[in-house]
């Protein structure tokens, strides 16, 4: 890999993704659902960046294209964990230690729910890529992998 495809990998996926993951939270909180933009939105963000990087001609491994797409949902989840944190103020009644404890669970939820997308989406794009790979493989009785 060339110093290009890994810094335009860690641009898209350790620098942009936590920017919009922290957009967010600052200018569109109030207008998109939270549960909307964690689960479905966010993860189309990351897909339609790293497609970007893919049709940019890029040749960049399958494996290590997926391997920065989730260091960055990881770190975009960090981004978004310390902007609330940072933010964190329980109510009069409730002790600190509770609110940030249900912050704990809002914050594994939602990377639990983004993994599971991502996951989802890596196992359809793996199988498009056998097929694209099987496709482009001339001789066609030597197969990729075996089923």
């Amino acid at each position: 890999m060339t110093r290009t495809q890994l810094l335009s990998l860690i641009i898209i996926n350790l620098v942009l993704l936590p920017i919009i993951q922290l957009s967010y939270n600052l200018l569109f909180m109030t207008q998109i659902a939270e549960s909307l933009f964690q689960i479905f939105l966010f993860p189309l963000f990351i897909i339609v960046l790293n497609l970007f990087l893919c049709c940019w001609r890029l040749k960049i491994s399958f494996y290590t294209h997926w391997i920065f797409i989730y260091v960055g949902q990881g770190t975009a989840l960090a981004c978004y964990f310390v902007w609330h944190y940072s933010q964190l103020s329980p109510f009069p009644h409730m002790p600190l230690g509770e609110a940030a404890f249900d912050l704990y669970m809002v914050t594994f939820l939602i990377g639990l729910w983004q993994l599971v997308a991502l996951f989802i989406i890596n196992m359809c794009t793996f199988v498009v890529y056998l097929l694209w790979q099987n496709i482009r493989n001339n001789d066609h009785k030597k197969k990729l992998y075996r089923f």
